[in-house]
């Protein structure tokens, strides 16, 4: 049975941080995210917006394996979701990130409490 608190962290990606300084500047913001973890049970789910150019600067293998070190070293963050931006965020942009991220952290709340407490994959009835 899970005892901790399910919790999102919206995260934009200031647009002055190129592709060299992104793996830096992701392992610091998600360290502070891990470091407000209240107990070992939080399980927290983060939501990174960040310029393509970023992205694609750093090449779809190099971006998997910087997130996956930044999450080896995190326990109780148990996702990182990327979101690719032509542009960066306004704040209106961002308070409906925020509000997105809230609805997906109560969907998997709710079925995580309908599954008895145990975080698992999706089952189908067939």
């Amino acid at each position: 049975m899970i005892q901790g608190q399910f919790r999102s962290s919206i995260l934009q990606v200031p647009a002055e941080v190129t592709a060299l300084k992104f793996r830096g500047y992701l392992r610091r913001e998600i360290e502070a995210v891990q470091a407000t973890a209240q107990s070992e049970e939080d399980i927290i789910v983060v939501r990174v917006f960040v310029l393509e150019k970023v992205l694609f600067g750093l090449g779809a293998r190099k971006v998997d394996s910087i997130v996956q070190g930044v999450v080896g070293r995190c326990p109780n963050i148990q996702r990182i979701e990327l979101e690719a931006l032509l542009r960066p965020l306004t704040a209106d942009e961002m308070q409906e990130a925020a509000a997105d991220a809230q609805a997906t952290l109560q969907a998997l709340s709710d079925r995580v409490m309908a599954s008895g407490g145990k975080l698992g994959p999706d089952r189908q009835a067939g």
